[in-house]
């Protein structure tokens, strides 16, 4: 049976439609109710139905440029289309047509019919709702399932704050951000804050607004390639690239494009949030650009109560000249940036673009606030940090140690909303005491926490393998440059050396259902370090068994707790994006037990019946939101249901690894690009383990005395071999793979 339907678009003219009752509109397939929106979830109620829709085509078809090698012909094409409803963008009234079809020989095939499409034309598509790392999106049967039939004026961006989207670590924003998925918006008054340049000569670059949100302008269409960029689209209208990229600094005063979705934050996801991606080059409007500050550097790194301190930058009109630049520093932290004090900036000698000045001494322990601002010839005012034009703008900042750096000093942050270690990228040295180590019936991820420190005293090593040397309750002393992972702030270690000094640390007591700590950042202030979540009116309860396929569950004062009001942990995972412990058995779901990871001990699924005086573990923060991972059994304090009893050696002398060679174990070639012959002379056998630098498992299997061990499918670097055997000793060597 068939309807007529007339369509009004506002402000064009009516067109009259027939189509099939069973028709579902665009908003239908898009919606997610604020309930799910509010628990991460933004799953179409449609997902992996076949469906017929009708939508209005928002850009032409053969401005997409998307490289695919799963497609026949190496190119994927895709348009996205706008409900017919009347109304502008947003209210989840606009979704991505994704270009691939199955044939009979299963074999991925472009929906081609796709690039003769011009913006404006109404089409109705025949296919299956699928979705894609949050993205929604319908595939079409086959080349014969998208129809045009009628057309009206091509749809208009609608203007949109950049805070619905993404928060300033580029973290989606569910509840205000997912009506706007495929929908084509427009942001003004925003700020270059980085460009990647990546590979196959691509490019995207993130731009933030004057409160910080951040947003990445993404390259899904023709616009945005670079002039070295080998084009995908037959249908293309050009034969290469054109774009330029932006430098940091650039202000758009307004830039156009199509919200796409790359889920991260609390859903568990890894990617970039909601991006921005221009299709036409009128979508990119450059402002009257003020300076570019860059390559900011201060010397010392470090300073002690008797060093004025030095700080240089690199400061650049692209369009003019620089008319004035200067340095402003306080030691009072509540100073408005109004009221700090103006000091010399001045050009360095010989240079045309180099400037520097002098903050004087302060005592040992002040934290000293500064931020740096440049004039152009036409009045146009830059800041480094760029938000510190605001009376309560971000600054940069450092803490005068006589004796030395300490683990609170990378921690800390002035904002938990900014929470980027002050000494990002830089090489440091800082002592503590290992809190969870790389050895069997533990994390096997290296932790240390200052033994003093009552907040921002934890961090996590990285990148050195004698790192699997360490034992908990060590102290150690470890040089290493400092990298934010997401929000996550961890040291990429260069060099080890234990002190001799022992110290149990003891775990930060915290409330399991303080909504504060996770929904406005205060679980910041413990990022890294060793807490105690406890529930001082009775039991700690699991809230949601299984709040994602990520591994994670939750836990709070109540069962019924919602997600704010309860604490993330996970369990039972190692695998590229995450890493947990093996040693636990309490795991949302006990496929965990063979997948991600062989666990070590039984798996117990998650429930509600389920409960625990405390739980102790390592505070993380990925994606957007913090969790506890606790480092094996003995972690889930006074637990309802009986574990498997914990074996961690607490006697580092006398649990110590010894090396392999020396105990009759021998493997070779080393280094080795495919495989290890291991012979194992004087064992009765035992299991054989290969684990990254960090401690992380990568391969394990069983030997009684020799055996090839096939390791084509790591990744060229250094690896730990780790042997033990039937008695339980434990041996070690390094490899490496070619």
């Amino acid at each position: 049976m068939k309807k007529q339907l007339t369509i009004l678009i506002t402000g064009l003219f009516m067109v009259t439609l027939s189509f099939a009752q069973t028709a579902v509109s665009v908003r239908d397939i898009q919606f997610v109710s604020p309930t799910d929106l509010a628990n991460c979830k933004d799953l179409s109620s449609y997902d992996d139905q076949e469906i017929k829709t009708i939508g209005i085509v928002m850009h032409d078809g053969n401005l997409t440029e998307l490289a695919s090698g799963s497609v026949n012909g190496g190119y994927r094409p895709g348009v996205h289309i706008l409900d017919t409803s009347s109304g502008g963008m947003g209210n989840f009234r606009g979704v991505q047509i994704h270009g691939v079809y199955t044939d009979g020989g299963g074999q991925s095939q472009p929906v081609s019919k796709l690039d003769n499409l011009v913006a404006g034309m109404i089409i109705e598509v025949t296919g299956k709702v699928g979705n894609y790392q949050g993205e929604t999106q319908v595939f079409p049967s086959d080349n014969s399932s998208v129809n045009v039939i009628g057309s009206v004026t091509a749809p208009s961006a609608q203007v949109i704050d950049l805070g619905k989207l993404n928060d300033n670590t580029r973290t989606n924003n569910y509840v205000t951000g997912e009506e706007w998925e495929g929908s084509f918006v427009q942001l003004n008054n925003v700020t270059v804050v980085s460009v990647s340049i990546f590979s196959g000569n691509r490019v995207s670059f993130d731009v933030s607004d004057e409160n910080g949100n951040v947003i990445n302008v993404s390259d899904r269409f023709l616009v945005q390639k670079l002039p070295g960029r080998t084009l995908v689209n037959p249908s293309s209208p050009q034969s290469a690239g054109e774009f330029v990229a932006p430098i940091v600094g650039t202000k758009y005063e307004s830039l156009r494009g199509l919200i796409m979705h790359s889920q991260n934050g609390c859903s568990g996801g890894t990617g970039r949030g909601y991006e921005l991606n221009p299709f036409d080059k009128s979508h990119y409007k450059v402002g009257d650009t003020p300076p570019s500050i860059t390559e900011v550097t201060r010397t010392p790194l470090v300073p002690t109560s008797s060093d004025n301190l030095t700080i240089s930058a690199k400061i650049i009109d692209f369009n003019g000249t620089v008319a004035s630049q200067k340095l402003y520093y306080t030691d009072d932290l509540a100073k408005d940036n109004t009221s700090f004090t103006e000091t010399t900036f001045t050009l360095k000698s010989g240079s045309t673009d180099e400037y520097e000045g002098t903050i004087p001494a302060f005592a040992d322990g002040t934290i000293i606030r500064y931020f740096i601002s440049a004039t152009d010839n036409d009045g146009n005012v830059s800041y480094e940090p760029f938000s510190a034009s605001k009376s309560d703008g971000a600054t940069a900042f450092y803490t005068v140690r006589d004796g030395g750096l300490t683990i609170p000093d990378l921690q800390y942050v002035l904002d938990p909303t900014s929470d980027g270690s002050p000494y990002k990228g830089q090489t440091v040295t800082v002592k503590g005491y290992v809190t969870a180590s790389a050895k069997p019936y533990d994390l096997e991820d290296v932790y240390i926490q200052d033994k003093d420190a009552k907040e921002w005293g934890g961090i996590r090593l990285s990148g050195s393998s004698d790192l699997l040397e360490l034992w908990r309750t060590e102290e150690v002393e470890v040089t290493g440059t400092i990298e934010e992972s997401y929000g996550f702030t961890q040291m990429l270690v260069s060099s080890v050396t234990k002190t001799g000094n022992t110290a149990e640390i003891t775990p930060i007591e915290l409330p399991v259902s303080d909504s504060a700590g996770r929904v406005n950042r205060g679980m910041e202030k413990y990022e890294g370090m060793l807490v105690r979540m406890v529930n001082q009116g009775g039991k700690v309860k699991i809230s949601n068994p299984r709040l994602n396929p990520f591994g994670e569950w939750m836990i709070s004062s109540d069962t019924g707790a919602s997600f704010n009001n309860s604490t993330k942990v996970q369990t039972g995972v190692k695998n590229g994006n995450n890493n947990s412990s093996l040693w636990v058995s309490v795991v949302s779901n006990d496929t965990f037990a063979n997948i991600d990871g062989i666990m070590e001990v039984p798996a117990i699924e998650a429930t509600k019946e389920m409960d625990m005086d405390a739980l102790i573990g390592v505070v993380y923060y990925g994606f957007g939101q913090y969790s506890i991972k606790p480092r094996n059994n003995d972690d889930l304090v006074g637990f309802s249901f009986s574990l498997e009893s914990t074996n961690y050696a607490g006697d580092t002398a006398t649990n110590s690894i010894v090396n392999m060679e020396d105990n009759g174990v021998t493997f070779y070639p080393n280094p080795s690009r495919s495989v290890l012959n291991v012979t194992t002379m004087n064992s009765k056998g035992g299991t054989l383990y290969v684990r990254s630098i960090e401690g992380r498992e990568m391969m394990k299997t069983a030997i009684l005395d020799n055996t090839q061990l096939n390791i084509e499918s790591l990744i060229p670097g250094m690896y730990m071999l780790e042997f033990i055997d039937l008695d339980g000793i434990k041996m070690s060597a390094k490899f490496i793979k070619i």
